[in-house]
Order: C-alpha cells, then structure tokens, then sequence
C-alpha cells in the first residue's frame, strides 16, 4: 500500500512539473515576443491554389501576391485576411476572408457574402500565428511541455487541444520564439490531413518580436510563403459581424434530386454536379465532388432512381479536390474509379491515407480500391446504352481533364474548361482560353453533339458553346 501511494504520488507530482514547465516555457515566450491584443500585418509573396495542381500531387499551384495583410482581434476571436494577387483570380484581383466567433463572411460588390462553414478554419488559422498560439495554450487546461533536439538545437513543443478536437503542436526555440505550430484536420480526400506553419526572420516592431517569413503548408504543399514588411501591434481592430451575415440561416446540404434529361441519363445538381447513368446490370456515375456526405447523397438518389442495379463505376474528371472529394464514399460502395491515367498512382496513393479524424465509410470498412486508367478512350456499354470517355489535349486548368459522351443522346459531359450559367448571361469576350481548348479537342474528337452538360453550370444545347467560342 505505502509503495502503491508513493508511485501514484510520484506520478501527480510529475503530471504538476510537467504542467508547470508548460506554463514557464509559454510565460518566457509570450514576454519574448509581447502580448498584444490586436494586430496587423502585411507584406508580399506567394498563394497556393490548394487541392489544385496542374498535375497530379501535392505541389499546389503558385500565385503571386502584391499585397498581403491580416488583422487580428484576439479578445474579439475575429480576423481579416485580404489579399491582391498580381494576376486576376476567378475574375478580379481581390479576396478577402473574415471572421467573427462562428461567423465567417467575404465582402463583395454586393455587400456582406456569408461563409459560416469556414468559420471554424478561420478560428484555427488565429490559433496557427505565433501569439494566437501563445494566448491559446496559456489559456488550454491540458498544456504540455516536452524538450528536444531539433537540426542540434535545443527546442520545446508545446501541445494543447483546440477548440474542442485540434492537437496543436507549438515549438519554442531557445530564444524562446515560436518556429513552428502545427496541427492535423480532416479533409474529404486526403483523411488526415497536416498543417504546418513555420516562422523565421524575428524583427522588433514597435516592441513586439514577430516573424518576417512566414511559410504555411498544407498536405506537403505550400499554400502561403509570405515575406513581412510592416505590423503594427496593438492597432484599432473592430471587425463587428454584419447583420445580413448574423442573420444568415446555417449552411444545409443542397438536396440530391434527379432530374431526367434522357432515358436512362439524370443529372444531379448542385455547384458540382454529378450524373447517374443507368444500364442493364448497373449503374455509372460520373464526378465525385465536393464531399463524402454530398457523395453519399448522390448514391442514395442514384439507388432510388434505379433500383437493384449496384454502382459499378464512378468516373472521375479530374483530380481537383472540389471534383473529387466525394471518391472515398464510392470506393466504400465498391465502384470502380475511372479517371485519366496519370491520376492511378496519385489515387492509389491518396486511399492508403488514414482517416481517424473523422471516419467514414471507408475508414470504418477498408476496400482496396480499383482504379482504371484512361490513356486515349474508355468505353462502357451494354449494348443499348453507351458511355465514352475521352482524354483531352492542351487544358491548362489540369493536365488529366477527361470528358464524358453519350451517343444515344448526344450528350456531352465536361468539367471547368466551360460553364454556362443563367439563360441571359453575357456571352464573354474573348472566350475562355480553356473553352478554347474543349473546342479544338472536341474537332479532333469529331462527336456528333447536341447538348453539353457541365459539372458547373446548367445543360445547353451545344450551339450556345459554339456561340460562346465565337464558332457559330
């Protein structure tokens, strides 16, 4: 009995130095670099197009930034990120992201634009700065301190628990500055998924130490490396959630509903659609976007819509993470993934990927996936009904885009390099260079066409393309 009290004493003593080093280790850095309670600042460099890559991996798209600059209000849990791009993106140079405790909104032409499901990123990205993180694991009741060498260096992590689910990684090096914070958080592909920010180039601003260079990672790939010019601690920072976006009502899945455009041929609608082909003994999907969930409701709609048949294919346009985020809900079903070639390694790669964070179905249930690649043309039929499956040349956006094509109908599905929206929208000119591109591929193709349905957009009679490439 005395030896079992003097272990568990032994323990307690040693779980109350481990907390107190925590809290000494974190008190030393946060006097280091000073404690403000609001700051901004701004600079140049680079932007990753996240889950984007030209080709295949996780080497995300570089754009260059002329102007760069955050605010942040720790007490008030709100920031503002704006950034310039030299080159206009999706159409202007701009973008901003703003927070506000759950609330998450842009600023456009028009006003407030409500994003409440990036709210909680936004949160973590404040916790991921170097004096977020410090305010954070101060205030964390289960903050850790362990020592060690790090490239021969003596440095500290300290470990806490963010917002309910985030182990945050902080590393303190012997000057007692904040080199590196990292996190894991789920994504729909890639299951765990690392961040890591790292911090270098400390200066004194206006008696704060902050980082000159700041580099952000996401999955491996850079999505920010930024070189800081100015900050201003301590500077007015008011970032009050507008009306229209207090009042906007919470994010709700968009519903899975089929609608026919042939026999046998629905489409499935949202900002990403997906289409359900029907043939005698299965069924075939064509894109996976977005999410798990989204992909899981297409399924269920998919099953209404043609009873008793399983899903034995789901083809996959692109890699994109917005066109593939929903794969792992199809691997689970036991369909198999059609896509470009280049992509089966990538895919191959992608599935082996834990996801612990937040289990789905194939987390819960582990099927090797089949993966078919496309080198020129892939053709499914039964006889009645046919789909084709085509690789393009010479699209910017991805080097693996492949496009859909139904005979019997004389549909054509393609994602990204054309996207029609309303019936009175302006015919852009000049046409999208990508649009461009389907066109030239779609000569060299020779398919007798009648109707394009895009993954974004509304299906058209493919004369409006033929106007919007100026080719009528």
């Amino acid at each position: 009995m005395k030896t079992l009290i003097r272990s568990s004493l032994a323990i307690a003593l040693a779980g109350c130095a481990l907390a107190q080093d925590a809290k000494t280790v974190l008190q030393n850095a946060t006097q280091a670099t000073g404690n403000p309670k609001t700051i901004v600042y701004s600079g140049t460099g680079f932007n990753g197009f996240f889950g984007q890559a030209v080709q295949p991996g996780f080497s995300w798209p570089q754009r260059e930034l002329t102007g760069y600059t955050r605010s942040i209000n720790y007490d008030q849990k709100s920031a503002r990120e704006e950034l310039v791009f030299k080159e206009p993106v999706f159409g202007g140079q701009r973008q901003n992201n703003w927070v506000n405790g759950d609330k998450a909104w842009a600023v456009g032409p028009n006003g407030p634009n409500p994003q409440l499901a990036a709210a909680e990123d936004r949160q973590l990205q404040i916790l991921l700065t170097p004096h977020g993180f410090l305010k954070a694991a101060m205030a964390a009741s289960d903050a850790t301190a362990k020592g060690k060498s790090e490239h021969g260096k003596k440095v500290t992590v300290v470990t806490f628990t963010a917002l309910g689910k985030y182990k945050i990684h902080g590393t303190i090096d012997a000057q007692n500055m904040v080199t590196e914070v990292a996190t894991t958080v789920p994504n729909p592909l890639l299951g765990d998924m690392d961040i890591v920010c790292t911090y270098s180039g400390y200066k004194n601003f206006s008696g704060i130490k902050f980082p000159t260079k700041i580099k952000q990672t996401q999955a491996g790939g850079a999505v920010a490396d930024l070189t800081i010019a100015e900050v201003m601690p301590d500077a007015p920072v008011d970032l009050p959630v507008p009306a229209s976006v207090q009042n906007a009502p919470a994010p709700v899945p968009a519903p899975a509903t089929g609608q026919k455009l042939a026999d046998g041929v629905w489409l499935v609608p949202t900002s990403h659609n997906s289409l359900v082909i029907e043939f005698k003994d299965f069924i075939a999907v064509i894109e996976a976007p977005l999410t798990v969930e989204r992909s899981l409701a297409v399924i269920a709609e998919a099953k209404r819509l043609v009873p008793n048949k399983p899903i034995k294919y789901v083809f996959s346009t692109h890699h994109h993470f917005d066109h593939s985020g929903g794969l792992r809900a199809y691997v689970a079903e036991g369909a198999a993934i059609v896509t470009a070639d280049v992509n089966k390694g990538y895919y191959e790669q992608v599935f082996k990927r834990k996801a612990s964070m937040a289990p789905d179905a194939l987390s819960k249930n582990p099927r090797k996936p089949v993966i078919i690649g496309v080198k020129d043309k892939y053709v499914i039929t039964d006889g009645t009904q046919a789909l084709e499956m085509y690789t393009t040349q010479g699209d910017s956006h991805s080097g693996e885009l492949l496009v859909g094509y139904l005979p019997k109908a004389k549909i054509l599905i393609e994602a990204d390099s054309y996207s029609p929206q309303g019936p009175n929208a302006p015919v852009v000119s000049p046409p999208a260079p990508n649009a461009l591109v389907l066109y030239d591929n779609l000569q060299r193709l020779k398919l007798n066409i009648e109707q394009i349905v895009p993954i974004h957009g509304r299906p058209v009679p493919y004369a409006d393309f033929l106007k919007a490439v100026g080719k009528s």
